[in-house]
């Protein structure tokens, strides 16, 4: 098969769904992407300045785009479950050797339809039959729910400042166990300007002063903003007392889960069981339904798919269930299929506030042809 009846197939059973077919703006403000991707994300994408100096970017995948059309519906007053999908071409820096920097996403998005178990595993189920109408089989796939974090740092009943700290934490690589790791310590000195500035762009700059008076140069993918809400975050911590050894033992615990998907449930119940965190029932009850959903309608993906808890965080406009399959000749940054679920996106794009639930999933062609042992 070439990646054009790839794409043919592969579309053919997103569009049978009834779904809209759409080819989305190619060219978005940078202020959406870089505020709703994660830090992963945004060292990929693909930055210009207009005639006007305003910065913008190509669309680093289909999701947001049409994320943005939906929301413009609805800001108009349109109601009502809507499903749309797409065989259109994305840019992103590539993330791996052999990787092209256009290449094309075939893919849907439902919003509006009712958010839960079985919505999650009937949007997996279509993405496996849209994989295998490619005539290719995973032979991997990694699951998370990017929900279960955050629920787990609710039920631990600690204080605001420190609940929110973490949970910003989780977005980020690494910042959990950096903040679980490290003993609560007081603010350098140097930095007491940056945390006693009075607006974000004086705060911003005394960091910046801090940066050239230290001889570091400002690199990496977070944004200076992003850099001092966690310093003012972790200072506020500091002066809270630090994350209680009770938390960190619950934290720890649940950053350590990497086990089959079918005992996803079993595994978080007993973290949850042994710290005493009766308030997460609800949380593993929606996991383990969801999981019974999928081995419903894709048996075989037992033998395959793991669970992490971790799984799925860099991209920051996800917030629920998420998936990647893998094939033959992929590495581990390179899915042929993936999805999740962004209840709150809409929100986040829209004017009027308006909101509804998301989901969505995408299969990659040129991934395809390799995993197939076939030039793209």
């Amino acid at each position: 098969m070439t990646h054009e009846t790839l794409a043919a197939a592969a579309r053919g059973v997103f569009e049978a769904t009834g779904a809209e077919p759409v080819d989305p703006a190619y060219i978005l403000p940078s202020d959406i992407p870089l505020e709703l991707s994660g830090e992963a994300v945004r060292a990929r994408l693909c930055v210009f300045s207009d005639h006007r100096g305003n910065e913008m970017v190509m669309r680093p995948d289909l999701t947001l785009p049409v994320a943005g059309q939906e929301a413009d519906r609805r800001a108009a007053g349109g109601d009502g479950a809507k499903a749309y999908t797409y065989a259109a071409r994305a840019f992103r820096l590539p993330a791996s050797a052999g990787d092209p920097m256009e290449f094309t996403q075939v893919g849907f998005e439902w919003f509006g339809k009712e958010s839960g178990a079985d919505a999650d595993a009937e949007a997996f189920a279509l993405v496996r039959e849209a994989v295998a109408a490619c005539d290719v089989s995973p032979t991997a796939t990694e699951m998370g729910d990017l929900s279960i974090f955050p629920a787990f740092v609710d039920a631990l009943s600690l204080a605001r400042i420190t609940t929110d700290l973490l949970k910003r934490a989780f977005r980020q690589e690494g910042g959990v166990s950096e903040l679980l790791d490290a003993a609560p310590q007081q603010p350098a000195p140097d930095l007491q300007p940056v945390l006693e500035a009075g607006g974000a762009k004086a705060a911003e700059d005394a960091f910046l002063n801090v940066l050239s008076d230290r001889g570091i140069p400002m690199i990496g993918t977070r944004s200076v903003a992003e850099i001092v809400a966690g310093l003012r975050g972790k200072a506020a911590v500091h002066a809270a007392g630090g994350v209680p050894d009770a938390a960190r033992a619950a934290l720890s615990d649940l950053a350590g889960v990497n086990c089959p998907a079918g005992e996803a449930a079993d595994v978080l119940a007993t973290i949850s069981d042994k710290h005493g965190l009766a308030a997460m029932s609800s949380v593993i009850e929606r996991v383990a339904r969801r999981m019974e959903a999928i081995l419903s309608a894709v048996p075989g993906v037992a033998s395959e798919a793991r669970f992490r808890s971790g799984f799925g965080r860099r991209f920051t406009y996800y917030d629920g269930f998420v998936f990647e399959s893998f094939g033959e000749n992929l590495t581990s940054r390179q899915p042929l299929a993936s999805g999740g679920r962004y209840d709150g996106l809409i929100e986040g794009l829209s004017r009027s506030r308006a909101s509804a639930s998301g989901i969505g999933g995408v299969v990659r062609p040129d991934r395809i042809l390799r995993a197939k042992g076939e030039a793209a």
